[in-house]
């Protein structure tokens, strides 16, 4: 551990910084430092992991955050493991008691395409979606689950590369990979129908480019096409009901059409 980081960390934080990441600059470059937060199971979460256990899927198991130093801990380990894979993620500085230090691993993508969205750019807007889609899939090949492959989640460089940060839950510790790869995808198509509602193609777009890069014969998508099954009959009661339903409940049910379309047209 550089002393000199560690005592710079420590003296921001006594200082009160408000906010439980915040940007630092070390050696001439930002960085930034995440602190430790108190674990967030909640009863929904102890309802999920209910649900896994009778339905026999793995991929509904919640992977919620330990918090604490654990939380940390398994965020630095996940950083490693990545790194280790060829996958763009930040590179890890240091640690702390009660925190560890990355570096900026680029713009977070879900802002950027927020920009062009205003400046009225779709065809930038698309490609992000398709980058973004095709990284995801990459990930999966090097054999590993991300845990919130959202697009808040993901990052931009300078030279289009996509990046990815925030790795508080481990799901890889919780399921088998492929199960944990499905969840991914779940979480990832959620993201985009969540913030293009009006804008369909741009999930069939990601979509397809996700399944183009991992092939229509990836073991993941055995989970996924298990757990789209299983959700059938919520969706075909919840459909009727669609005009009454909440904004994430609504979202929920036109990403599931899009993947069900996809996963049985034949």
């Amino acid at each position: 551990m550089n002393e000199q980081l560690h005592a710079l960390v420590e003296h921001t934080i006594a200082q009160g910084v408000g906010a439980r990441v915040f940007p630092l600059s070390w050696n001439g470059r930002r960085i930034w430092v995440k602190q430790a937060v108190p674990a967030k199971e909640k009863v929904w979460h102890r309802l999920q992991r209910f649900l896994a256990n009778v339905t026999g899927i793995p991929l509904l198991r919640p992977t919620v955050s330990p918090g604490g130093k654990a939380g940390l801990v398994n965020e630095a380990n996940t950083l490693r493991k990545l790194a280790a894979h060829g996958v763009l993620v930040p590179d890890l500085i240091g640690e702390g008691a009660n925190w560890i230090a990355i570096g900026d691993n680029g713009g977070i993508l879900q802002t950027r395409i927020e920009d062009d969205v205003r400046s009225g750019n779709e065809d930038r807007v698309k490609q992000h979606i398709i980058a973004a889609a095709s990284a995801l899939a990459r990930l999966h090949a090097s054999g590993v689950s991300h845990g919130a492959p959202l697009l808040r989640n993901m990052t931009i460089r300078d030279d289009g590369q996509i990046g990815f940060i925030d790795f508080e839950e481990d799901p890889n510790a919780r399921m088998p990979l492929e199960d944990a790869q499905a969840r991914d995808i779940l979480l990832f198509v959620f993201s985009i129908q969540r913030e293009f509602k009006k804008r369909p193609e741009l999930l069939r777009s990601g979509w397809a480019t996700y399944v183009a890069t991992a092939g229509e014969t990836a073991g993941q998508l055995v989970p996924l096409r298990k757990v789209i099954r299983l959700l059938r009959p919520v969706y075909m009661i919840l459909r009727p009901f669609r005009r009454w339903l909440g904004t994430d409940a609504l979202n929920g049910i036109l990403a599931y059409r899009t993947l069900r379309k996809s996963l049985y047209r034949k």
